[in-house]
């Protein structure tokens, strides 16, 4: 009886982690795609300890509503074809952001202005930063 309560908590462990190493992988891909689109001072928060929301904040600067728009694009579309559809989609093509959701990870695309405005990783400056080494492709 011991063993088999020991079994279970070992298995939903192993699953757990299954889930982080997943949600981290979106999150690297959501990077990758953001840096091919020139978006700027891009910054990945793990919040998985702060909020049962999302795992993973992802911040991104663009110099231009068409840019945001191109970004908030591309991301969807990479990571669509990995079969992970958006939950939800908010801002206007015209907007100076975008926020586009995934569940485990949830990308914010902003102007310069907009993102000094807001100060949101400041909010969640208590998440814990993955180094950008994470996904550079060089390294």
């Amino acid at each position: 009886m011991i063993l088999q309560t020991i079994t279970r908590k070992s298995k939903k462990k192993k699953s757990y982690l299954k889930k982080e190493e997943y949600s981290l992988s979106l999150a690297i891909s959501a990077c990758r795609g953001a840096e091919e689109k020139k978006g700027e001072n891009i910054l990945l928060l793990d919040v998985s300890r702060l909020t049962i929301v999302s795992d993973y904040f992802l911040f991104i600067t663009a110099k231009s509503s068409a840019q945001i728009n191109a970004i908030a694009n591309y991301i969807e579309e990479m990571l669509t074809k990995t079969n992970h559809l958006p939950v939800s989609r908010e801002g206007l093509m015209e907007s100076n952001l975008i926020i586009l959701d995934f569940g485990e990870l949830v990308v914010h695309i902003m102007n310069e202005e907009i993102r000094n405005y807001y100060k949101l990783e400041r909010f969640w400056s208590n998440g814990r930063v993955v180094k950008n080494n994470a996904w550079k492709k060089d390294i």
